[in-house]
């Protein structure tokens, strides 16, 4: 059930409405990804700033969300996820030297990609700020089927199922300005490369998602040494699990069976690839994150947490 909350008390609370603004006030106090960002002293004091952000983010977030289908999208999950996210990596993108490069993994079905093209969006339309931001996969660096399986990989998703050399070049790409610069796509529908996308210059800011993302297994350390943050999304695996056999039955149902992996082809999918892949390669990147949010089986946030720095209170613009 989505939480209505937000709806409820933004115009009054953006007009000045004390009982509004108080109880926002202690919605923030209570975020745990507020706390994880900015400090606990910090939430209130920015109380304008957050409404005027959710207010001017709200039609990009709309148009976005309905890129994936979703043509009412929950007002909570901007102002408690997207809002914190676009000011802390907006401030620390605009006082870094070259692209500053994100990182979110996590397993299956977790958001990635959804959060990564929200606040590719969303991040540009920071006040003053104008970043060019670039949001793309490690699914993106995937070599074409045939490749993959002379090198005798059945599946996609394990290590040696991408093309680590072209991911290094890119990682090497994003510190020589090369400009233009191409950026690979991947049809993950059809299982081949697309047309690359031309950049004519070099993004301020770079996310970039994907189940292994921040693993340092040879051929992938090179992209987790070079990120300036990384998030990692943590679920329990079964509920990864029901996620990912989820999305092929939904693909199954809306294409009347022509596409999408069977019940008995999803079973060995997860039981040789994605099972094996998530323990060894996914669920360790936790304890090398900057912060790790829990995510519930409604795709809502449950904590935050960063296991390795002490919250810095930051003022953001």
């Amino acid at each position: 059930m989505k939480d209505r909350t937000v709806d409820r008390l933004f115009l009054p609370a953006s007009r000045g409405d004390a009982e509004a603004r108080r109880q926002i006030a202690m919605r923030l106090a209570d975020d745990p990804l507020e706390r994880a960002l900015f400090g606990p002293e910090a939430s209130t004091d920015r109380l304008d700033e957050r409404l005027e952000l959710f207010r001017d983010l709200m039609p990009e977030y709309t148009r976005v969300m309905a890129g994936f289908g979703i043509a009412d999208p929950s007002a909570a999950f901007l102002f408690d996820i997207v809002v914190p996210f676009t000011q802390y990596l907006g401030k620390r993108a605009a006082a870094a030297e070259g692209t500053f490069l994100v990182g979110i993994g996590g397993g299956p079905g977790v958001g990635k990609t959804t959060q990564s093209k929200i606040l590719a969006a969303c991040l540009p339309m920071l006040a003053r700020k104008k970043q060019r931001c670039l949001s793309l996969s490690l699914d993106d660096f995937y070599l074409p089927k045939a490749e993959r399986l002379r090198r005798g990989h059945k599946w996609r998703t394990l290590p040696g199922s991408h093309d680590t050399d072209r991911l290094c070049a890119f990682v090497a790409a994003l510190d020589t300005h090369e400009e233009p610069m191409t950026v690979p796509r991947y049809d993950l529908g059809r299982d081949q490369p697309m047309a690359d996308e031309t950049l004519d210059r070099t993004p301020d800011i770079c996310i970039f998602d994907g189940a292994m993302v921040g693993a340092t297994c040879p051929g992938y350390d090179t992209l987790a040494r070079r990120f300036d943050f990384l998030i990692y999304l943590d679920a329990p695996i079964e509920q990864l699990q029901q996620w990912r056999f989820g999305r092929e039955r939904r693909i199954r149902r809306e294409t009347n069976g022509h596409a999408g992996f069977s019940e008995e082809e999803m079973n060995a999918f997860w039981e040789e690839a994605l099972q094996p892949s998530i323990t060894q390669w996914v669920m360790p990147n936790a304890d090398v994150a900057d912060l790790v949010l829990q995510i519930g089986p409604d795709r809502n946030l449950l904590g935050a947490h960063r296991p390795h720095a002490t919250p810095v209170p930051a003022e953001v613009g």
